[in-house]
């Protein structure tokens, strides 16, 4: 396994208090097929919640990358702003 330049900041999720931020254990639920919503879901935020603060983390861990539609789709979200 490569090591880490950067250190990846979790945060806190100070809204919900069951939340258990484990860098190791995101990586790892990812590197094993879960979708960033249930991994969201096993530590501990509630549905539809931490998908953002989840999917930072793999990003920030070079793992996950957001696909060239999505780029497009936001650059126009933002010129239409």
């Amino acid at each position: 396994m490569k090591k880490q330049s950067k250190e990846i900041t979790v945060g806190k999720a100070t809204k919900f208090k069951k939340v258990k931020f484990d860098v190791a254990k995101i990586i790892a639920a990812y590197k094993s097929g879960k979708p960033v919503s249930a991994i969201a879901l096993a530590i501990g935020f509630p549905p539809n919640c931490g998908q953002n603060r989840t999917r930072r983390v793999l990003e920030q861990a070079g793992i996950y990358k957001r696909t060239a539609a999505k780029k497009a789709a936001k650059k126009k979200a933002a010129k239409a702003a």
